[in-house]
Order: C-alpha cells, then structure tokens, then sequence
C-alpha cells in the first residue's frame, strides 16, 4: 500500500518535505512492529492467555518465517542494482532519473521482496533488542553499578575508573536535552510493554470471575 502511497505522492510531497523517502521508511517500520505486537496479543487470546503455549507459538512462528525468508532470499532476490538507487526509489517513488530504465519494472517486485524480508528481521531485532534493554534497564537502578560494570569488563579497580570527558556548556545542553527525550520515550514503551503484558491478565480474571462455572467448564473443555 505504501509503495503507492510513494510512487503517486512521492515526487510532489518531496518538494515540500524533502525528507519524505524517510518518513515513510519510518511509517512502514513502525506498522510492522505493531503488526507483530498484535499477532502475539491475538496468539495470546487465542491460547486463552496462556503464556507458555503463548511463546512457544510465536517462537513456532519466528522459525517458520526464518526458514521461509531463507528460501526467498537464495531462490528469488537477485543482487542489488547499483548502489541503493532501488531502496531510495521505493520510499521516494522516483524511480524515473536512476540510471534503471526499463529495469525498473522488474526491480520493484525484486525490491517489494526486499522490503517483505526486510521489515521481518527489522521487527525481530526490535523487539528481542527492547526486551533485552527492558531486562538490563532494572540493573541500572543498582547504586554505583557502572563502576561494577566497568570493573567486570575492563579488570579496573574502581580508584582506576576511566575518567568521563569534559564537555562544552553547549554540548552539556545537547546531551542533557537528548537523555530527556530518550528517557522519556524509554519510560513510554516501557510502559506499553507492561500494559500488554498486564491489561490482559486483569482482564482475564475480571471476565473469568463474571462468567457463570457451567459455560466456564464449557470453554475449557470439561463436559
């Protein structure tokens, strides 16, 4: 859908917006994770909020995907043409100037390929990354454990720790406007990562209390 969205309004909203190419590169990214996100929920209501079975699911489908993008990329994606001109032309829809001519005709399936494989490892390294750096953001709550840290890695007595650079009053206000930002969107998925994980377990047993225990024993099987 966005490919259209690309080539149809590409060339006029670069005009205007010159990063255009990258704000739906962003867009489509984004979907994708979400995508993914909704497939766990739907997995997880689905196995009846069971969370083994729940992870065992996806991790079913993660392999498969695995295996699948495997067989695309070695049967069906051919080598790149030129050096990015096919990427940029999709996300900015000026596929005419490039040097392809009428290759790019082919080049957009080749590149719709590209794009398939693409947002599916791009949603797997986000969300295993965001799962890893939720899991070790809790250590940092640890009084002096950065000085541990660097004891641990680098063998250095805490007397022997590297001493952090000095910056400029600018740079000061640059990096301190920039852990804002970033703190603040940390605590914002952070958040959303327990609201998935928790919304559905209270609503679970809000719903399960209400339900009366003869369709209860019903929907579980037990006649």
């Amino acid at each position: 859908m966005f490919f259209f969205v690309s080539l149809f309004l590409g060339a006029a909203m670069s005009v205007c917006l010159p990063s255009f190419g990258k704000f739906i590169a962003g867009v489509v990214h984004a979907i994708a994770v979400i995508i993914q996100v909704a497939c766990f929920v739907g997995l997880w209501a689905i196995e009846n909020w069971n969370t083994t079975n729940t992870i065992l699911g996806m991790v079913c489908t993660m392999f498969i995907q695995r295996a699948l993008l495997s067989i695309l990329m070695n049967s069906f994606l051919t080598r790149e043409f030129g050096e990015d001109e096919t990427n940029v032309a999709w996300w900015t829809g000026k596929w005419i100037g490039k040097g392809m001519g009428f290759w790019a005709v082919t080049l957009t399936m080749r590149e719709w390929l590209c794009k398939i494989i693409e947002c599916s490892i791009f949603t797997a390294d986000v969300l295993i990354g965001h799962l890893i750096f939720f899991f070790l953001s809790i250590f940092t709550l640890i009084p002096w454990i950065d000085r541990w840290h660097s004891a641990m890695l680098f063998w250095l007595r805490p007397s022997k720790q590297i001493r952090p650079p000095i910056y400029s009053l600018k740079q000061r206000k640059q990096r301190r406007r920039a852990s804002i930002i970033y703190a603040i969107l940390f605590v914002t998925l952070f958040a959303v990562f327990l609201a998935i994980i928790i919304i559905p377990q209270v609503i679970k047993i809000d719903v399960a209390n209400k339900i009366p225990k003869n369709i209860r024993d019903m929907l579980d099987g037990k006649f």
